[in-house]
């Protein structure tokens, strides 16, 4: 990030601190349909045009470590398999067999040089080629080229992978554009995988999500862990295109809550801006992660129907091995998860409220805009006129996107 962009960024979050009346050039938000939390039909539109035609991002390259490598991902209805070739590209395959469509991977990671069909023992290489057809004479015109797995687009950012089910869909450079300079000076490609915690919750994938959009409950959900170490007036948003932001929040002190007493896990040069404010980015159209020297949370939201998700959590942090990063993790890890169990009990009251019809609109503030803002790109990759008149999102946030 550059110095003037640095220096403007300081200015709104001093500014943002000292407001004290809604802003006087920001639209008042329109209020949201509670529906969209848990309509049926709007939910089979977000799967057909935001799940299947974004970019996800399903894991991290030190998952897969070496040639042979693999890990099954299992979300919104799909089964894929992420292997690490052995020309070390990773790719990304339907984990179904070519000749009957049985499942070729259970195991949910491991090390294989091939894939065994278990239904007829069709055999595939890491890089889904198929090389071997038990008793293959019995085929009349079985062609061993055209039976490869069936590949899905992936490629991998800042050391995450991404996938699209979509064919046609745009480059991951591209679709990620407004977040790189963001974090260029993050060195989050020397980062690994340290733990991961899949939660399974009774709501709608956003009633989860909008918690981590927005700094306005921490005061109170958070009263005692989180919000000592925040400023959290100082709470700044910038949209971006795409459906991503930024979001900036000095902290208290420099410290982290994260970080267990233990703010010397980060590394002595980095770069003053994270030490002394959260910088979080949201990712278009269901991650989230709140970067810190010391390690962080990448968040994903899984839709596993119109009132149950998956919220999968990757813990990243530094490549170290030793007695004190084991000691230091093991703090980290527990003071994520009471923060996270605070937030997830609410959860399921909000949707049995949206459920129910006490609550038919959703109320936003100038601190939430964001959410507004991600409604307002579902609605763009659905098309408007697809999407029941009442369940539609009123479009305001365009010219205050940062370009």
């Amino acid at each position: 990030m550059d110095q003037n962009t640095l220096g403007t960024m300081y200015a709104e979050v001093e500014s943002e601190f000292r407001r004290t009346a809604y802003p006087e050039h920001f639209p008042a938000l329109p209020d949201l349909a509670a529906a969209r939390y848990f309509d049926p039909e709007f939910y089979r539109l977000e799967m057909e045009h935001v799940f299947r035609k974004s970019w996800l991002c399903v894991g991290h390259t030190s998952q897969l470590p070496q040639s042979g490598s693999y890990r099954l991902f299992e979300q919104f209805d799909q089964s894929i398999i992420l292997s690490r070739g052995s020309d070390d590209r990773i790719r990304a395959f339907k984990n179904t067999c070519r000749h009957r469509g049985a499942a070729l991977v259970t195991q949910p990671e491991g090390v294989a040089k091939r894939f065994i069909c278990p239904y007829h023992a069709w055999g595939y290489s890491s890089q889904g080629d198929l090389q071997s057809v038990p008793e293959a004479h019995n085929f009349a015109c079985l062609n061993k080229a055209d039976k490869a797995l069936h590949q899905v687009r992936c490629d991998t950012w800042r050391g995450f992978i991404f996938i699209n089910l979509d064919e046609n869909a745009g480059p991951l450079a591209d679709f990620l554009k407004p977040l790189n300079a963001e974090i260029a000076d993050f060195p989050i490609d020397d980062m690994v995988v340290k733990a991961v915690l899949d939660v399974e919750i009774d709501c709608n994938w956003k009633t989860a999500f909008d918690n981590f959009l927005e700094i306005y409950h921490v005061n109170t959900v958070h009263a005692k862990t989180l919000s000592p170490y925040l400023e959290s007036k100082s709470f700044t948003v910038s949209l971006f295109e795409g459906g991503h932001a930024r979001f900036v929040t000095r902290k208290r002190g420099g410290q982290s809550f994260f970080s267990a007493g233990h703010d010397d896990a980060a590394p002595d040069d980095f770069t003053t801006r994270f030490k002394d404010h959260v910088f979080a980015l949201p990712c278009f159209p269901n991650s989230f992660t709140a970067l810190d020297p010391v390690g962080f949370n990448w968040q994903t939201f899984w839709p596993k129907g119109p009132d149950k998700m998956v919220m999968s959590n990757m813990f990243i942090g530094w490549k170290r091995d030793d007695e004190d990063d084991a000691k230091f993790w093991e703090g980290m890890l527990q003071n994520q998860q009471t923060v996270l169990a605070e937030d997830i009990g609410l959860f399921p009251t909000i949707q049995r409220s949206y459920q129910q019809g006490d609550i038919t609109q959703v109320v936003l503030s100038f601190q939430e805009q964001f959410i507004q803002w991600y409604n307002e790109e579902i609605d763009r990759r659905i098309g408007p006129d697809n999407i029941p008149h009442p369940l539609r999102v009123t479009p305001v946030l365009a010219p205050h996107v940062k370009r």
